[in-house]
């Protein structure tokens, strides 16, 4: 029997990879539920507490901090929830922009490498420039380009040979 597995992604991977939204707001809630009993308990500690008064009457004044304290809370699972959204927003912009630079400079080579099959010297030869400046302008390669690229453009420049590697 074989499981159906995608293949493990490498680093070099721009693809998005994002948890669902329930998953990320669940971990976000539970991560700040941790942060706030962990401060609590520490100030208590720290303060050194003994022990806390029990009233058996709920008086208007703890009623109205109660009710702040509800707020409170609830104002913050909304910034959370925003705050989680905003992140996913990005991260989507974000690859959303690279792949239009990926897809302009695919762009790029393929006009760059269309001059190269010219007849004539002078569009070779800007062919051969024009993939200069795609190398220098590759956002995610590291391929140096030759040091000499110039050649007058004459008749007797021998025709461009290109090898596939």
């Amino acid at each position: 029997m074989t499981l159906n597995r995608r293949p493990r992604p490498t680093s070099d991977d721009r693809e998005l990879r994002l948890w669902k939204v329930g998953r990320a707001l669940v971990v976000t809630f539970a991560a700040a539920v941790l942060v706030a009993g962990g401060v609590f308990y520490s100030l208590v500690y720290l303060l050194d507490f003994q022990e806390i008064d029990t009233a058996a009457k709920l008086d208007a004044k703890t009623l109205f901090d109660l009710v702040k304290l509800s707020f409170g809370v609830v104002a913050g699972a909304g910034a959370l929830v925003a705050l989680v959204v905003a992140y996913r927003r990005q991260r989507v912009d974000e690859a959303g922009a690279y792949r239009e630079a990926t897809r302009l400079h695919t762009e790029r080579f393929s006009q760059a490498v269309d001059k190269l099959g010219s007849d004539s010297p002078a569009v070779r030869l800007g062919g051969v420039h024009a993939l200069a400046g795609l190398a220098d302008d590759a956002p995610t390669t590291t391929c140096a380009r030759p040091a000499s690229t110039s050649c007058a453009p004459t008749s007797d420049c021998p025709p461009l040979l290109i090898r596939a590697s």
